[in-house]
């Protein structure tokens, strides 16, 4: 081998060489990409707790304390306070500093005096609604009292708490959600139901805040930054409170002498669809979710839901009530005269398509009938069988059918929400082949018509609504109902004045509006509600009987409005789960409606 090559044999051809400075390149590539993902992972997280480590920094170097103003009074139609405020003194105490034996201290002391509390800023207890013993006790106990601020507030205070609960609703600490936004403190009360809810914004009011300085011992020194405090603004409702608490107090007599349990009263004012009472039963104390004691917790476990406001919030089938809407229907679209009579006997038998040796039978409340009936006594009687003829039709009787039917309870408010100013409303249901289509994957048959004509089947009401298309035939016109008149702030300036608002007006023609007037006048003179012969005023309106639990148990419902000439209330009683039909609803809606008289003059 020759010996003057060994430099060509020692040195890489050139392609080869090429490829490891290549392959070199990728390795320190990747090396560095490695390095400058771990230094930024490092960075993001520096960045992400320095954040934590300035608010911590500036928790130790300042002391922040909120002044929550007096939240806005709220009033009745009569300018009754409704919901006010009483003064407070709420504790401020720095945690950090304490030591551990101090800590169980707090906590055992908080508990024996049942104290609300919340915990802010990783070091500050906030301590709600203390007395002066409370303040002297703590401060015997720690060792230093620089760890003590002591705050003069408000708290609120209902003076119809059990019979307005839920209408005006209750106040408790922001969730997690409240305080995404940044707007609310974790320690201040909000509204969490009803008015109170519905009106944070307004009630709330501008809390102040004062900023002081600390030293490296920290104690506080001087003040550095304070902001004005604004007091919340006044709200003028219709509710009329003594009015509800006495109608509140006879229901809950009443209900615990029969065993009731669950029910609802709405009270309207017919000229402008105002509501004038708002009962949920069982209703509850909200003043119980400003104190830590058990009241609180055994409102939110109690079976029958007092939280739920029924009269808003409360589905259900509305029974022979819809029976006038169904008679105006029938009457708008001259389908029969109030005059014609159709024969009750008790029952309608239809063939069955699918099992021709089972009909169908739809029956009258009362099982040997009622004989000849006409429009008026077929809604005073609560005849279901002159109902099923003039809804779906029956023999030489044309029907309404299901559409027209629809359009009309659709007319008077139904499957709508009303827009009453307060929260959780719903809208109810008024079924159509569709709808029965799309839910259930069935068609429409003839006895779905027929129960829909007497308020059963799927279709489904609120209390509220029931009381809105009675009051429509008062005034002929569906009225928005509303709480709130007048909004305005401490100075007296105006922020919000409700004028009535008219969803639909002319309902009917003025003749058959006066028809189903008469029909529902003889509900009480000739019919279901003889009881209510006994009121001081003549009354008009409907009894409602819609089975519910798989026809074992009825619910119970009368609407009406008084006096008959000239209508001054409307009011819906609703009691639910009861064994003897609408005939349970009458004593009480009798005595309620005397009180109401016997109390206003007009």
């Amino acid at each position: 081998m020759r010996t003057d090559h060994w430099d060509e044999i020692l040195v890489e051809p050139e392609g080869e060489k090429f490829f490891r400075r290549l392959h070199l390149r990728k390795v320190l590539s990747f090396l560095f990409l490695c390095i400058w993902l771990i230094f930024g992972f490092i960075s993001m997280q520096f960045v992400a707790q320095s954040d934590q480590w300035a608010r911590r920094s500036q928790a130790n170097q300042f002391f922040e304390i909120v002044h929550f103003p007096p939240r806005g009074i709220m009033y009745d139609r009569q300018g009754k306070q409704i919901a006010s405020n009483q003064p407070s003194i709420d504790i401020f105490l720095d945690f950090q500093p304490l030591s551990d034996e101090e800590k169980i201290y707090v906590q055992r002391f908080i508990q024996k005096n049942n104290l609300l509390f919340k915990l802010t800023y990783e070091r500050y207890l906030v301590i709600k609604n203390v007395s002066q013993q409370n303040i002297l006790e703590l401060r015997g106990v720690l060792q230093s009292n620089r760890t003590i601020e002591i705050v003069r507030g408000f708290r609120r205070f209902y003076p119809y708490a059990d019979a307005m609960g839920n209408v005006i609703g209750y106040l408790g600490f922001p969730t997690e959600d409240d305080l995404k936004d940044g707007k609310m403190f974790a320690e201040e009360y909000i509204g969490k139901g009803g008015l109170e809810r519905t009106y944070q914004d307004f009630l709330r009011g501008i809390p102040g805040v004062v900023s002081f300085e600390r030293d490296v011992k920290g104690e506080v020194g001087r003040t550095i930054k304070k902001s004005e405090i604004a007091q919340g603004d006044m709200i003028f409702t219709t509710l009329d409170a003594e009015f509800q608490k006495r109608a509140y107090d006879m229901m809950d007599i009443y209900f615990k002498q029969t065993g009731y349990k669950k029910g609802s009263l709405v009270a309207l004012d017919p000229k402008d669809g105002s509501v004038i009472a708002m009962i949920s039963y069982p209703n509850y104390d909200n003043n119980a979710f400003l104190e830590n004691s058990r009241r609180s917790t055994d409102i939110l476990n109690n079976t029958y839901a007092p939280l739920f406001n029924r009269v808003v919030s409360g589905q259900y089938a509305p029974g022979s009530t819809i029976k006038p809407i169904v008679a105006a229907g029938a009457l708008e679209e001259k389908i029969i005269s109030p005059d014609k009579q159709i024969l009750s006997t008790g029952q309608i038998v239809i063939p069955n398509p699918y099992f021709p040796s089972k009909p169908s039978i739809f029956k009258d409340f009362h099982t040997e009938g009622y004989g000849w009936t006409d429009m008026y006594k077929g809604i005073a009687q609560s005849v279901n069988t002159y109902f099923y003829s003039i809804g779906g039709g029956y023999h030489d009787q044309k029907g309404l059918g299901i559409y027209r039917l629809k359009k009309y309870y659709e007319r008077y408010g139904l499957g709508s929400k009303t827009g009453i100013d307060i929260a959780s409303e719903k809208a109810g249901f008024v079924p159509s082949p569709e709808t029965k289509k799309k839910l259930f994957g069935k068609g429409w048959v003839l006895g779905d018509t027929y129960n829909v004509s007497i308020g059963q089947g799927d279709l489904l009401v609120t209390p509220l609504q029931i009381s809105l298309f009675t009051n429509a035939f008062v005034s002929n016109t569906l009225y928005q109902p509303y709480i709130i008149k007048t909004i305005a702030d401490t100075k007296g300036k105006v922020l919000y004045d409700r004028k009535p608002k008219i969803i639909r007006r002319d309902l009917i023609d003025v003749k058959n509006l006066g028809i189903i007037q008469k029909a529902m006048r003889m509900t009480v003179t000739d019919g279901s509600a003889k009881t209510l012969q006994r009121v001081i005023v003549a009354v008009a309106g409907k009894s409602g009987t819609p089975e519910i639990l798989g026809k074992s148990k009825l619910n119970a419902i009368f609407t009406g409005f008084a006096p008959y000439e000239n209508p001054k209330i409307v009011m819906t009683l609703f009691i639910e789960e009861v064994p003897l039909g609408s005939v349970a609803t009458l004593p009480l809606y009798r005595d309620i409606m005397n009180m109401y008289f016997e109390t206003h003059t007009h």
